[in-house]
């Protein structure tokens, strides 16, 4: 409604309001439980006559009179509220409109301030100063025009209107209304009661074009309607007002359109979103090349993207390839520089001879512990990750307790594990970090999600058919959960990861009879950090148990490793594993960030299928 009391079509803006202001008025309800009450009626009030004149016009408007007798006793209040309802659901997608314009007021035959508002379907008159306040009896002249209704039918055109709502919080003593139409009145009926009732009015009465209606003594919540029939084209207009209903229901119904284009919508934002995936993050390899290996410098590199399914078989390696490092060899499998794969790589620092590992009892606990002891400065060597890794282990310092590294640890982690993403590019194993591409990718894919939701939100405000945007959705989800997928490694990347792939397979089939006696410390040990990044430690370590029982120096042990006391190298496997887990889980440890606390049927009375009615009260 305008100012003057005109019906305008919803705005975005309103519908976004009043959808805001719902989930508002929502949860300001359950924050305080109901405590804050609207104004309303006092126990005092009432209303001794309420009296209705209606005349209908040959054009199909309808100017309304309501003539209220309002009683205040001894409350003193601003005024009353007339709350006229406007808009009614008609079918699954619309609802049905009574324009409303020409208001016009007064009380006790003066005119009266008011404010007119629109409130969830009802048009509301807030009569009344206020700076001022009144007590006592007083008369309320309420006028408006009103279009769309009336209804046509084979025979008759008939207004079915309520012209006493129940909605009003004081009793009414007495309630009359007239009918005046442009042609005589064929037949009439009326209703009185709570919304629903089938009970009869006290009185109804027609004389030629001019039916009469009366109903003494209206207790809250009680209502009266009336239908009177015209004869047929004596009315013109009589189409009912309709406007498409913009709520969840009417703008996500279910029909054959919507479901289908939601269906089609769907299957081709997902096959596109798989199709990107392919296109972007399939590995590429060396078209005739024998898995493993690279082309000769010189010879052309014929590069095509890996079958999604199928290959060549994996040939087994007995050595890491080309000495590639068990940081590297952890990031290059699975694209990722986990924390697991900066562990192993502290475990090949002890193997190669740059710290011992002494495993330690927890004061007071059966937990362990581990000290790491620094005896070499590094190795010149050292790629940057390693170098990174190592100065963050020993900054200013000799040797260094595990559980000292919680929380302190965590941005040393992210260097090393940031240098570990470069290595893959320095490489040449990776055109991109991955972890850069990872990012990028799904960057790109939230904000397709988020257009489509945008998408979905316009074609509900809009449309009847936002179901179709729940397709848009679901491919941009799709996309979404692909885009971790689209680092891709390069030619010289897949063969370095077939060969990683042909060690591993190695480590999982070994055993340790396969192995020369003089060489199974120096093999164990060796290959132990790998084990780690493939998750074979235990079972690496428990099938070389009796290594290092008894040392040449008459020591137990392996020179970089040292248990507790009573410790030997049958528990080797169950070190290894518990050195491993705890050093993965207090690495990443960060420091933790204080918040706020979470806790805090036909006809009848009150007919739907006509207008009029709603109530009002004092305010």
């Amino acid at each position: 409604m305008d100012a003057h009391g005109r019906y305008v079509a919803q705005q975005p803006l309103v519908r976004f309001l009043r959808a805001a202001g719902a989930v508002a008025v929502l949860a300001g309800a359950l924050l305080l439980g109901g405590a804050a009450q609207p104004a309303g009626a006092a126990a005092g009030e009432s209303i001794p006559r309420y009296g209705t004149r209606i005349e209908v016009r040959v054009d199909g408007r309808m100017r309304v009179i309501e003539t209220i007798g309002y009683d205040f006793g001894a409350e003193r209040r601003h005024g009353i509220f007339r709350r006229i309802p406007v808009e009614f659901r008609y079918d699954k997608s619309r609802d049905r409109i009574y324009p409303i314009d020409d208001v016009k007021v007064t009380m006790d035959g003066s005119v009266v301030p008011f404010d007119q508002s629109w409130d969830g379907g009802y048009q509301e008159l807030k009569i009344g100063d206020p700076d001022h306040t009144i007590t006592g009896k007083h008369t309320y002249a309420i006028e408006y025009t009103v279009r769309g209704a009336l209804n046509s039918f084979r025979d008759h055109e008939e207004l079915s209107w309520n012209v006493v709502g129940s909605e009003w919080e004081v009793p009414i003593a007495a309630a009359t209304a007239t009918v005046t139409g442009p042609a005589a009145i064929q037949k009439v009926e009326c209703f009185t009661g709570p919304r629903g009732s089938r009970l009869g009015c006290a009185s109804k009465s027609v004389d030629g074009a001019t039916a009469t209606f009366s109903q003494p003594r209206l207790r809250n919540g009680s209502g009266m309607s009336v239908v009177v029939a015209f004869p047929a084209g004596s009315v013109r207009n009589t189409d009912p007002i309709l406007t498409d209903r913009h709520d969840l229901a009417a703008a996500f119904q279910v029909t054959s359109g919507t479901v289908g284009g939601a269906a089609g919508l769907g299957l081709v934002g997902v096959a596109a979103a798989l199709v990107i995936g392919w296109l972007v993050g399939r590995d590429r390899r060396y078209a005739g090349q024998i898995p493993g290996l690279t082309p000769m410098p010189g010879d052309a590199a014929d590069k095509r993207r890996k079958p999604l399914f199928g290959g060549p078989p994996i040939a087994v390696e007995f050595a890491p390839p080309d000495e590639v490092r068990p940081g590297q060899v952890g990031t290059l499998i699975d694209e990722r520089a986990h924390t697991i794969d900066v562990t192993a790589t502290i475990i090949d620092f002890a193997v190669r001879g740059h710290l011992r590992i002494v495993e330690l009892p927890r004061a007071g606990t059966a937990a362990k512990d581990w000290r790491l002891t620094k005896r070499t400065d590094g190795d010149p060597d050292f790629l940057p990750y390693e170098r990174t890794l190592f100065n963050a282990l020993f900054a200013g310092r000799e040797r260094v307790r595990v559980s000292r590294l919680k929380v302190t640890f965590a941005y040393a982690l992210d260097q090393v594990q940031s240098r570990l993403y470069t290595d893959m590019v320095d490489q040449g194993w990776y055109r991109r970090s991955p972890a850069a591409t990872r990012n990028n990718a799904r960057k790109v894919a939230l904000g397709v999600v988020l257009a489509s939701v945008v998408v979905t939100v316009l074609l509900a405000m809009y449309t009847h058919a936002a179901l179709a945007g729940v397709g848009l959705v679901l491919g941009a989800l799709v996309l979404l959960a692909v885009a971790g997928k689209f680092p891709a490694r390069t030619g010289r990347g897949s063969a370095m990861l077939a060969r990683v792939q042909g060690f591993k397979l190695y480590l999982t089939t070994a055993e340790a009879d396969q192995i020369k006696v003089e060489e199974r410390e120096q093999i164990f040990s060796r290959y132990l950090p790998y084990a780690v990044v493939f998750g074979l430690a235990e079972r690496w370590a428990s099938i070389f148990g009796d290594i290092g029982t008894v040392r040449p120096n008459g020591t137990a042990g392996l020179d970089w490793y040292t248990g507790r006391p009573g410790w030997n190298m049958l528990y080797f496997d169950q070190s290894i594993g518990s050195f491993t887990a705890t050093t993965v889980g207090t690495i990443a440890t960060t420091p933790s960030v204080s918040g706020l606390s979470g806790f805090s049927d036909s006809g009848s009375s009150g007919d739907s299928s006509g207008g009029g009615g709603g109530g009002g009260g004092s305010w």
